[in-house]
């Protein structure tokens, strides 16, 4: 099942990819063992995100080190060994400490997932071979569970889209460098 399966009306949406000068399967195992901290970009921003409700809390965040899909804020629901990931799940990030927390849902749960207040979030992670490496394209896909929902919503992705965007390029950057044999924090 793929991301448009899952997700075939999204309101929000944005769309990232790259070649890279490796072949699908060197890609996959990089995609695969991409961990948090190899996303320096992407812990600065979430850092930004959510310093309201750290502040709020007084406490110390959890520091997460794990691989980055497996620590992600959705499951991954469907997995093609070489060709695609797709991860998603309902969430309610526009709340200050991240909302309810929801049911795990698998692909044709999610799909069919209609309880308001919620937004139901797909990622994919599409392989293609090419000359020359592989192309790996990523896209994210937000749909509302009810019209006031998106509403909320729609004035967050006004906030955070530009982040997004910066956070799906340096998951792109990471996983080329660790395909291509180059530490990924390491310059290019």
């Amino acid at each position: 099942m793929t991301l448009a399966e899952v997700l075939p009306a999204p309101q929000f949406r944005e769309r990232h990819e790259r070649l890279i000068s490796a072949p699908p399967a060197a890609v996959w195992s990089a995609l695969l063992e991409l961990r948090l901290v190899d996303l320096a970009l992407s812990r600065a921003l979430t850092n930004v995100r959510t310093l309201p409700a750290r502040m709020a809390r007084r406490e110390r965040p959890r520091i997460v080190t794990g691989r980055f899909l497996e620590e992600g804020p959705v499951p991954v629901l469907v997995e093609v060994e070489n060709r695609l990931i797709v991860a998603g799940g309902p969430l309610q990030p526009w709340r200050l400490f991240g909302g309810a927390s929801p049911s795990k849902l698998d692909a044709c749960g999610l799909r069919d997932f209609a309880e308001p207040g919620w937004v139901k979030v797909g990622m994919d992670f599409v392989l293609q071979p090419e000359s020359g490496g592989t192309r790996l394209g990523t896209e994210t896909r937000v749909m509302a569970t009810d019209a006031r929902t998106r509403l909320r919503f729609a004035g967050y992705w006004l906030l955070i889209r530009a982040g997004s965007g910066l956070i799906r390029r340096d998951i792109l950057r990471a996983v080329a460098q660790r395909a291509e044999g180059q530490s990924p924090d390491q310059p290019r």
